[in-house]
């Protein structure tokens, strides 16, 4: 059985001072588009037959509150975040302003997810036909089948790129493809056997993943 997490936690912490000040900070997991709502509510009825815990926050905001007898106060911050370098990790391939690598560790598309993460980066987002193109001539050698960001979780047919909750407007699929066989596949792989050309698969099979970091 899939089990993704998808949590709203809470901290409170309440002291008392001279003044009976009470300080309540809360931390919480947050999405920075409200697409991506939608999507992640449709995350439980994705697949049966795997036993995968999506547990890793990507975003987060931190909402302080502090009240006296007077007033109350909220500040709003953006957690931090390990700035983005101004250039490539060493094998990285890099493109008008973002670094792009395949790993060959085959793992279902939400382990992909969670390790694209680690490497402070998100499965590979591609938007044009150009993009496309490149990425093929950049891996000439990769024929396994390859996870990228897009995904129709939250409605059928509506393909999404998963990191952003922006519509997949550029959809180069293979032909006859997507085809949704047996009504469960959702998750898009490029390279299927060498072909640029895109196919919607199972998300819980195992591939090849390309990750995609933005520098600036």
């Amino acid at each position: 059985m899939l089990t993704i997490w998808i949590t709203l936690t809470l901290y409170l912490s309440i002291g008392y001072a001279a003044n009976r000040d009470v300080r309540l900070k809360v931390n919480c997991s947050t999405l920075l588009n409200k697409k991506l709502f939608h999507l992640h509510s449709n995350l439980w009825n994705v697949s049966k037959s795997s036993e995968v815990y999506l547990k890793e926050s990507v975003f987060l905001t931190t909402f302080e509150t502090r009240c006296s007898n007077e007033r109350c106060l909220t500040r709003t911050s953006m957690a931090k975040h390990v700035p983005v370098p101004k250039v490539c990790p060493k094998g990285w391939k890099s493109r008008k302003g973002s670094c792009y690598q395949v790993f060959s560790e085959k793992v279902n598309w939400f382990q992909a997810q969670m390790n694209c993460r680690k490497h402070d980066s998100t499965l590979v987002q591609i938007e044009d036909e150009l993009e496309n193109q490149w990425l093929k001539k950049q891996y000439p050698d990769i024929k396994m089948a390859t996870w990228i960001d897009a995904v129709d979780l939250g409605k059928e047919e509506q393909w999404m790129w998963f990191s952003s909750g922006k519509t997949a407007a550029y959809l180069p699929w293979f032909s006859g493809e997507p085809n949704n066989h047996n009504s469960i596949e959702h998750c898009a792989v490029i390279f299927n056997n060498g072909n640029e050309k895109w196919n919607d698969t199972k998300c819980h099979y195992s591939f090849y993943f390309m990750c995609e970091k933005k520098i600036y």
